[in-house]
């Protein structure tokens, strides 16, 4: 009798050849080395975004209104609080919700005029419009008015007639923001979309 050999029986043997330990060992070095060149690409966009976010944060223009009531000169102001200028977009001025102008200018011009209570009141203003460009630090006086009872006369017509502003701007960078009195919003510059 012979003696029969079975396939079930016979173990599966690989031959190691020092080109095949060379090729595998080849093979594993380069799959490594791809998944830290994929991670290290991945870290430099991450590197990437951070300065980028920090080079928007050091020209950043931070806008805001305030008055002044001092030394018998009333103003109202607004200013450039950031790091880096603020390029005017859009200027909106509504009075009492029906009269929209596009410029500091008109809007004091028209109360002036159409208050009769204000038409021997001196008073200098400075006018805010699109294309003007605000520098970090900096700031507008839309109204100056002098004399305690040319004040009073001014700040009762303010107070018995609204003024609504919007303000666009952008930084260097072309990231627009938004000052704007209107209700529910504050005195806080926002991001837009």
């Amino acid at each position: 009798m012979s003696k029969k050999t079975t396939n079930s029986n016979r173990k599966w043997k690989v031959n190691w050849t020092t080109d095949k330990i060379m090729s595998t060992s080849a093979l594993f070095i380069s799959v490594i080395s791809l998944i830290a060149l994929l991670y290290q690409s991945y870290l430099a966009r991450e590197e990437n975004k951070l300065n980028q976010m920090q080079q928007s944060a050091s020209v950043l223009p931070h806008l805001n209104q305030w008055f002044s009531d001092y030394n018998d000169e009333f103003k109202i102001i607004i200013g450039n609080k950031g790091v880096g200028p603020a390029f005017i977009k859009e200027v909106e001025f509504k009075l009492d919700s029906t009269n929209t102008f596009n410029n500091s200018k008109d809007l004091i011009k028209y109360i002036f005029r159409n208050k009769k209570i204000l038409e021997s009141v001196p008073y200098v203003q400075s006018t805010i419009v699109k294309g003007f460009v605000l520098p970090a630090n900096d700031f507008i006086n839309v109204i100056e008015v002098s004399g305690q009872d040319n004040i009073n006369r001014f700040k009762q017509v303010m107070a018995s007639t609204p003024i609504i502003f919007k303000i666009v701007y952008e930084d260097v960078y072309g990231t627009r923001w938004m000052l704007s009195n209107t209700e529910g919003e504050t005195n806080i510059p926002f991001q837009l979309e």
